[in-house]
């Protein structure tokens, strides 16, 4: 496989980390969804919710169902998050190294043993939820990158064989390197308890609260800034914001509303804007960031579909203040193009509520509410006041306003990157290359493969369904008459995300998904219902509608009787049916499917090679096969003026033809110079632009009506003269 990027460059480890972390996320999506929506029953601010679930499971209904989930989940997110990175980052390796693999499981079993001996050793299990994410991403790609780097050490490698168990030596081979990758991070944690007596995980949270021991952040409104600033910074980078602030969150943003409340018992102004109850009602809408504002953006203004499909299922928890689904799934977290505005937004928020409440616009909030307690709602309650929801309202819209170009952005490099992907697909599906599986392209573990899986479920559903595939014809015209004496069915799939899906991807996908029979089966299909069509619309009974068969289709025994029964079903007659395989398919001797070739030909079915005279077959293995006509390669009858050698390989097929008594299409042909050559060469069938794109079913048969019709008037305008 091409290398994209050199190991060694920073560009190449940024773009794989960057994927890898990104992937991490999606592997851990479940989990996420799962934990939201715990969190979200566990706090719905609904009493009459609350009164149902303590008479169904007592007055400790929190502990028990909801909050085994979230125990499941979101309570060890640090753990499947490590393995997901590592096992895509090794996957990406050995992408790039196909001659040096390494086992993703066992690098996921080492990156995770490398996490754990960072956290604290007496509360290994109150840090391995979401709290430990940033820790667990770093420990990951830095003990990935380690441990490959000590796997490719020849004097590390210890080399065991072991039968009968296939991973025995690399197991093995890996064994001295995972070994040294543990004991260097057990060393790191080891070195942080001695230096600052505490673990790595403690040591960061500790550095992030450390600015707020001074006095300067004691002033509300610049702590609030700075919280508010640091808080979603750390969520960017995968850390969660309020379970490290939650000391500062406590000492300070809920005291000033302590101090609040009893200014007003007293009968005093309250002495604070910036407090919790502030900072959940005005800034937190939808979570951080104001991840509901994030929402309404792409909702509004996006075109992406995974986009909008994320938007829709994150909105309901948005509602509630619950944004993990959209921070993990979109995501934001560690995704660049987000990062201003996640930042932005809530800053912007803050000062412009803070303002309000000051002019006297809005009354401070006083009442505390539940967290999940929904915008505009918590508003109206908190401040006893029209004022409260309109604000929030206004601070929604502002919010919105601020995402919506980076929604854009976003859905601009999304789109540049689906592009890269189809392209990529389609060049794989393009060439013969398969990988370890003998698939072209559903194996791969990268962004191609992502979407060829996609296509192919989606494929699947489209034969059931029909939606936006079909067939276009397009015409042979035989080029001394000008008659149309046949058209070639083309399968085509208008995807409604992805666009116009090519035709080479379309069998790529079903031959790797193993469906290429039914899908053959359903063009065959297609093709006889719409030349019963044309047969009623009065089109000639020696017209031939052909359809391709694959190499696959040729291995069921039953294709006979499948296609007799196919021509049986719509009324048609044999002649009216054409099959055409590839040169390399319909000339290979000892294949056992020329049985079926043969007992095709002997029911009276013209058989077709496509694509010939580039393959590797000789050109007397044709007077062996039940051939009724051949089409030339394209690369032959486009370069037929260019080059003499084209010239003289279509001279040679046409005169073993002409003496086999087997027809020749030309392809692809495209002006009149390649028409006056092939004609000069013996040629006279064509098939290709020059005469008509492929065309759908009713402007197929009006074509061939309108050119016969004109064919014939020419024949009698030709005999009237004669006589």
């Amino acid at each position: 496989m091409e290398r994209l990027y050199d190991w060694a460059t920073p560009a190449w480890a940024l773009n794989t980390t960057m994927l890898s972390i990104r992937n991490g996320f999606l592997v851990c999506l479940p989990l996420v969804v799962a934990g939201a929506l715990a969190v979200l029953c566990n706090n719905l601010p609904l009493p009459l919710f609350h009164e149902a679930m303590r008479a169904l499971f007592g007055p400790n209904w929190r502990s028990g169902l909801f909050a085994l989930i979230w125990q499941g989940s979101f309570g060890v997110l640090s753990l499947p998050m490590v393995v997901g990175i590592s096992y895509n980052l090794v996957l990406v390796h050995n992408r790039e190294n196909p001659l040096a693999p390494v086992s993703p499981a066992m690098a996921s079993v080492v990156a995770l043993g490398a996490f754990v001996v960072l956290l604290p050793p007496d509360d290994m299990l109150g840090h391995i939820g979401v709290q430990g994410l940033f820790v667990g991403i770093l420990a990951s790609v830095t003990a990935v990158r380690l441990f490959l780097r000590l796997v490719a050490v020849k004097v590390l490698q210890v080399q065991i064989y072991s039968e009968g168990v296939a991973s025995a030596p690399q197991a093995f081979a890996c064994l001295a390197a995972g070994l040294v990758t543990v004991s260097v991070f057990a060393s790191i944690g080891l070195g942080f308890r001695a230096a600052f007596g505490l673990s790595v995980q403690e040591s960061v949270r500790e550095l992030l609260l450390f600015p707020f021991r001074f006095d300067l952040f004691r002033d509300m409104l610049g702590s609030g800034i700075v919280y508010v600033f640091i808080t979603h910074l750390c969520w960017f980078f995968g850390l969660h914001g309020s379970n490290v602030f939650d000391p500062l969150t406590h000492d300070l943003f809920a005291a000033a509303t302590q101090a609040n409340l009893v200014a007003q018992a007293q009968g005093l102004p309250a002495p604070y804007i910036v407090t919790k109850s502030f900072l959940d009602i005005f800034v937190f809408m939808g979570g951080a960031g104001s991840s509901i504002c994030l929402l309404t953006a792409i909702l509004i203004a996006s075109h992406n579909h995974g986009s909008r499909r994320m938007a829709k299922i994150s909105i309901a928890p948005g509602l509630f203040n619950i944004n993990e689904i959209v921070l993990f799934g979109l995501p934001v977290i560690l995704n660049p193009v987000f990062l201003v505005p996640f930042l932005l937004v809530p800053l912007t928020l803050t000062l412009v509520s803070f303002l309000a409440i000051r002019l006297g616009l809005v009354p401070l909030p006083m009442v505390a509410l539940e967290w999940t307690t929904p915008p505009i709602l918590s508003g109206l309650l908190a401040t006893h006041s029209v004022a409260g929801g309109l604000l929030q309202v206004f601070n929604l819209v502002l919010g919105t306003f601020i995402y919506l170009p980076f929604v854009k952005i976003s859905d601009q490099i999304k789109k540049e990157r689906q592009k890269a992907a189809q392209r990529k697909l389609l060049e794989i599906a393009c060439n013969n290359t398969v990988g370890p599986s003998g698939k072209k392209c559903l194996d791969r573990d990268d962004e191609v493969g992502a979407l060829a899986r996609i296509l192919a479920h989606e494929l699947e559903a489209a034969m059931n369904t029909g939606e936006g595939l079909y067939l276009e014809y397009q015409p042979q015209v035989d080029g001394r008459t000008g008659r149309v004496i046949g058209a070639e069915g083309l399968v085509r799939w208008r995807h409604s995300v992805f666009g116009p899906v090519p035709a080479p991807v379309i069998i790529a996908i079903s031959e790797d998904g193993e469906f290429i029979r039914t899908l053959g089966l359903w063009v065959l299909n297609e093709a006889c219902a719409e030349r019963a069509r044309w047969h009623a619309a009065g089109l000639a009974s020696d017209f031939k509608t052909s359809v391709n068969l694959s190499a696959r289709q040729l291995n069921d025994g039953d294709l006979p009787e499948k296609v007799a029964q196919c021509r049986n079903d719509h009324h048609l007659s044999t002649p009216m049916i054409g099959l055409e395989v590839t040169e390399s398919v319909a000339l290979d001797p000892d294949a056992p499917h020329n049985r079926l070739l043969s007992s095709l030909h002997d029911m009276g079915f013209s058989i077709s090679i496509d694509d010939f005279g580039m393959g590797h077959s000789s050109l007397v293995y044709l007077k062996y096969f039940p051939v009724s006509s051949l089409k030339i390669d394209k690369v032959l009858s486009k370069d037929v003026t260019s080059s003499e050698i084209s010239a003289e390989v279509i001279a040679t097929i046409v005169d073993l033809c002409r003496a086999l008594r087997i027809k020749v299409v030309a392809e692809f042909v495209e002006n009149q110079e390649q028409i006056d050559r092939l004609h000069a060469l013996g040629c006279h069938l064509f098939q290709g632009y020059f005469y008509s794109p492929p065309l759908s079913g009713d402007d197929m048969l009006a074509y061939a009506l309108r050119m016969n019709a004109a064919a014939d008037a020419r024949e009698r305008a030709e005999r009237a003269r004669a006589t």
